[in-house]
């Protein structure tokens, strides 16, 4: 691989890293932001969603930036866009604000996902072990995010915002400073023959209900665990155990998934996670919560690294499955935020969190659908 390859490479790994942080932001953030701006059930929820929908939209946006923009423009002002939605949800509590900076910020975390796992792709030929790394990178991350935020709430809850638009104007400089970009087949460049693949349809279903789960866990958690009475610290520690397990998980799935095929794997992982968000869910004291979200961790390391591997086959060849399979997949993440604090204010917060369940119920459903297809 040349030199300008193995930049973009390092690049793309620096730009999932960065990505864990961003997604995990949201949710560290989200008790401050609720205290600072007096925001009830509801209204987080919707700025979940709208981060959800940033994401959404990134899949074409990402797509179509690249096809007619050029890959390095695309990629550094998509980024540049996270740094402005951190900047505005540190200016005013005012609700169209707050929404547009989480749409930012769910719009340029989403685009570097896509164009990252697709330029890796492209680079390795779609290895399940480099697919793998690549995601242990994003946990690593994701670990840091509410770690950071606990420490630099004692000065100002804002200072975990400023730093993560710091860390994301350095990963726009990186794409910037990236000359070789890989190139697609021009013949597939726009088309949508992918759609027609039933194989392609399932995955785009496992990554719809796992990202209905991811985005609301992630969301959620830390709020969850202030309402199950645990201290700020605890509960942003448990976030951080989660990924800190998470990132464990997926470098033990990097090596197994070398002697367990990917679909009994993907199977197991689901049902896992299934078993042990109910265990959560049931859970009281700090022990028990603490080992279920580290069994949930460990379940759900292994099932988004194995959803991208099993695109590759359609990535590689068209250029807009990413961000179409990564599109159907946040509508999931787009929703599920909000149903569950939508019905957080109305029937209480467990009942918002069971809704959660029921994704993962439907998870454990299609994987053993896809393991027997």
């Amino acid at each position: 691989m040349s030199g300008g390859k193995n930049r973009l490479l390092f690049t793309c790994f620096y730009a999932f890293f960065y990505c864990g942080i961003v997604m995990l932001s949201i949710g560290s953030s989200l008790p401050d932001l609720s205290s600072a701006y007096g925001l009830d059930y509801s209204m987080r929820g919707a700025l979940l969603s709208c981060y959800s929908l940033g994401n959404l939209a990134s899949g074409i946006i990402c797509g179509l930036s690249c096809v007619y923009f050029g890959q390095r423009v695309a990629a550094v002002i998509l980024t540049l866009s996270v740094c402005a939605g951190m900047s505005l949800l540190t200016l005013s509590g005012l609700p169209f604000l707050l929404f547009t900076a989480c749409m930012l910020i769910g719009l340029g975390r989403g685009s570097l996902i896509t164009f990252s796992q697709a330029s890796v792709s492209l680079l390795t030929g779609g290895r399940p072990r480099t697919t793998a790394m690549l995601h242990a990178a994003f946990a690593g991350g994701a670990i840091l995010a509410p770690l950071m935020f606990s420490a630099l709430r004692v000065i100002d809850w804002r200072c975990g915002l400023w730093v993560a638009g710091v860390l994301g104007c350095v990963c726009a400089g990186l794409f910037a400073g990236v000359r070789d970009y890989p190139e697609r087949a021009a013949s597939s460049g726009k088309s949508l023959a992918f759609l027609r693949d039933k194989g392609f349809m399932l995955t785009g279903a496992l990554m719809f209900l796992y990202l209905c789960c991811e985005f609301a866990v992630n969301g959620w958690l830390v709020t969850y665990m202030t309402h199950k009475d645990m201290t700020m610290n605890y509960s942003q520690a448990m976030a951080a155990l989660l990924w800190v397990v998470i990132l464990a998980g997926r470098l033990f799935c990097a090596w197994v998934s070398r002697y367990v095929e990917q679909k009994k794997l993907l199977f197991m992982s689901s049902f896992g996670a299934c078993a042990a968000f109910g265990g959560m869910l049931l859970s009281e004291g700090r022990v028990p919560v603490a080992v279920s979200v580290a069994c949930l961790g460990l379940c759900m390391s292994g099932i988004s690294p194995i959803l991208y591997a099993s695109s590759a086959p359609f990535s590689n060849k068209y250029p807009m499955a990413m961000g179409v399979l990564f599109t159907i997949g946040c509508t999931g993440g787009t929703l599920m935020p909000l149903i569950t604090g939508i019905i957080a204010e109305r029937s209480g917060f467990d009942g918002g969190m069971s809704m959660i369940l029921g994704a993962f119920v439907l998870l454990v459903i299609f994987s053993a659908v896809n393991l027997k297809k």
